[in-house]
């Protein structure tokens, strides 16, 4: 999103368009400053070419590169394709970048600016992320969590357990001694909020199921991406893994809670939320002998918790 920035600040006059994965296109179909939004689920080079053949595409960046969209560009007949120089396809790119990723220097969005810093533009901005929360999205969540037990106008936090594996995570284990600590805590009156999708349920509810009967866990399973932000921007503080929700919290004004591996590619420095309102656990070491995310010991997140929460009533 801070390319999609980039490009417009420097380039008024052009048409954007981007091209995601449909679980996102709800997000994203409305970021100020693209004209159109094309989702695939599963990428193809004949998806890719189709597109490029039907739209004219006069530039095509692969922000995320893979031989399918190198391909397809090329032979949509896109003039001008960016893209990595250092894949075995890069021929396919006649403006290729160089530059390696894998040193987790920066963050991921800074290297996204650097593959199209040639293009001759500035960008001035730090980097950030913003996204607008609508009241229509806010109604609609409620709408489906009032039924659950929730209470909109009660403190509540957000916990979101699940991951799409991109990372080293916090175990179920830890996850579920958590919510005991914040339970047996008897000056806590805030409710929490399990999320994830439909496919994260069953899962999600194994955990809480092993808790004390209790009316403050409730489980949030089918807001789609929109309402999902529109219920993190009234969260009191967001905990989850190195996955998307921990961005989105981050967009809409949450403070969030990360839980980070220590392995250089998957580091917080480049995969970290965009935010100043943060606290970021992370194991010291890395060590493929044992489960390292180990180490972040759910009363050391319990105690921070409970201080935030205090100290922001």
């Amino acid at each position: 999103m801070p390319i999609v920035d980039a490009l417009r600040s420097s380039f008024p006059g052009a048409s954007i368009d981007l091209l995601v994965q449909s679980r996102v296109y709800e997000l994203v179909y409305d970021f100020p400053g693209l004209n159109k939004v094309h989702k695939m689920d599963v990428v193809t080079t004949k998806q890719v070419r189709r597109l490029c053949r039907a739209e004219k595409y006069d530039l095509g960046i692969a922000v995320y590169p893979s031989l399918e969209v190198a391909l397809g560009m090329f032979l949509g007949g896109v003039k001008f394709r960016l893209g990595t120089g250092y894949r075995w396809y890069s021929f396919l790119f006649n403006l290729p970048h160089y530059q390696h990723r894998k040193d987790a220097l920066k963050h991921e969005s800074a290297y996204n600016l650097d593959l199209v810093s040639g293009l001759n533009f500035k960008y001035r901005k730090e980097l950030g992320l913003s996204l607008k929360v609508e009241i229509e999205h806010l109604e609609n969540a409620y709408r489906k969590l009032k039924p659950l037990g929730f209470d909109e106008n009660d403190r509540f936090i957000i916990i979101h357990i699940p991951s799409l594996g991109s990372a080293k995570v916090w175990s179920d284990h830890n996850f579920l001694e958590l919510l005991k600590l914040i339970l047996g805590n008897v000056n806590n009156c805030y409710q929490v909020l399990l999320t994830g999708t439909t496919g994260d349920e069953a899962k999600v509810k194994r955990i809480a199921e092993q808790l004390p009967v209790n009316n403050r866990v409730i489980g949030a399973f089918d807001l789609n991406l929109k309402e999902l932000a529109a219920v993190l921007s009234k969260s009191a503080l967001f905990l989850g893994n190195s996955t998307g929700p921990i961005h989105i919290a981050a967009a809409v004004g949450t403070f969030v809670v990360g839980l980070y591996s220590p392995v250089k590619v998957e580091s917080p420095v480049r995969w970290g939320p965009l935010t100043d309102k943060k606290k970021i656990f992370v194991p010291k070491e890395d060590d493929s002998t044992r489960d390292v995310m180990n180490d972040i010991e759910p009363t050391e997140v319990f105690n921070f918790i409970n201080n935030y929460m205090q100290s922001n009533k």
